[in-house]
């Protein structure tokens, strides 16, 4: 049986850096050692980027959050040509290699620095907003999730990648609160990975 995509789905009446708090470590030579770490995570950032890609409709404009070295939106461009896509992360450094990855995407994807709780766009700019490792490293739950409220059109939809023990719980509380996400139901299913890591969680609202 096909695997129904987790984003855009029907709604009821997801290692890490840190976004948003001192992001010291990931400057300089820091930047590059996490870099060269994602590389270990190809296989996770293409299962997530089918994931997405599954769902979204066509056109779509994207925001990932703590994008880091952009290796979601890489996949993800690969696999949708047609997206626009956006990557947001505090570190300066970050946001150098990502550009330099994005590169090849020419003018439908860049990366910009900025932090979950202060956004550097307008209200209603995106039909998607996701984030991969990076929640369990908000200092301010709600804070980032009223930004990405913020920040998503009408219609749009919010999908979290992150470690299971990641604070899932107060995400959906806090997106209770904001539209466009408040009234839709919240689904939670599991990602098993083949990384030592603890197993991976999806969120889509």
């Amino acid at each position: 049986m096909a695997r129904r995509p987790l984003l855009f789905g029907r709604h009821g009446s997801g290692h890490g850096h840190g976004h948003g708090h001192d992001n010291s470590g990931f400057e300089g030579a820091g930047a590059r050692r996490y870099e060269r770490t994602t590389r270990i995570m190809r296989p996770l950032y293409r299962r997530i980027a089918a994931d997405i890609a599954a769902g979204t409709p066509k056109g779509a404009r994207v925001l990932d959050i703590g994008t880091g070295p952009g290796r979601l939106l890489v996949e993800l461009g690969r696999l949708r040509p047609d997206l626009d896509l956006t990557g947001v992360d505090p570190s300066e450094e970050m946001v150098r290699i990502s550009n330099g990855h994005l590169g090849a995407y020419g003018d439908r994807a860049r990366a910009v620095a900025g932090g979950v709780a202060d956004l550097p766009f307008p209200d209603d700019s995106f039909d998607l907003v996701v984030t991969s490792f990076s929640m369990h490293h908000w200092p301010d739950v709600a804070a980032g999730v009223a930004e990405i409220a913020r920040v998503l059109r009408p219609d749009g939809h919010l999908g979290v990648y992150d470690f299971n023990r990641a604070p899932f719980d107060a995400l959906t509380s806090a997106a209770a609160e904001h539209a466009p996400l408040a009234g839709r139901a919240a689904r939670r299913t599991r990602m098993p990975s083949r990384l030592p890591f603890h197993l991976v969680a999806r969120v889509a609202i």
